[in-house]
């Protein structure tokens, strides 16, 4: 086992970080400035909060049209009986629902006759809300056979290329993007 780092300039103003462990690996992947504990740097941003990596802080309250910007949330489900109520809570207790879209992988066994496998939409609408078709156009379902599978990593993938999809035929405003796992 490795033996702990130990804490560069441990009174440093704005502390230390990992950058990754001193191991043969490590050392040979990033070399000698990529591993160990090192000194944060100072912030960029400058005295009066001018910060460059927050570009888009107008749209972060309700007069910079935060209630306008889309949500995007990404669901892997595998035989999930809990999903059509995971729909039913981002829409029931969205301020704006309208603006949130869904993309679900929906991995099911057909025929089983299973709660487990009644499917992600269609739960939705028979459970939750009868007139779901109100939200059609902001959800998007993609039914795998829970047999063919590949496993969550590859769910997210499939996730991550459907969003992909979307901006390059230019559905979405991909500098408004906002992920939810």
């Amino acid at each position: 086992m490795a033996e702990p780092l130990p804490i560069v300039n441990s009174d440093h103003p704005y502390g230390t970080t990992l950058t990754s462990r001193n191991t043969p690996e490590n050392l040979r992947l990033w070399g000698e400035d990529g591993v160990g504990r090192k000194d944060v740097l100072p912030s960029v941003c400058t005295e009066n909060q001018e910060c460059p990596h927050y570009n888009y802080q107008h749209d972060a309250t309700r007069e910079g049209g935060a209630t306008e910007t889309p949500i995007h949330i990404l669901i892997a489900s595998f035989r999930d009986k809990l999903c059509s109520r995971t729909l039913h809570n981002i829409f029931d207790h969205a301020e704006n629902p309208k603006r949130i879209f869904v993309r679900v992988i929906d991995q099911t066994k057909s025929d089983t006759g299973l709660e487990d496998d009644f499917g992600c939409w269609e739960g939705y609408c028979k459970r939750y809300n009868a007139n779901c078709d109100e939200y059609k156009e902001n959800v998007k379902i993609l039914s795998v056979d829970a047999n063919l599978s590949k496993g969550p990593t590859d769910a997210r993938s499939k996730l991550s290329a459907m969003v992909h999809w979307d901006y390059v035929q230019g559905e979405q405003d991909p500098t408004k993007l906002d992920f939810h796992r």
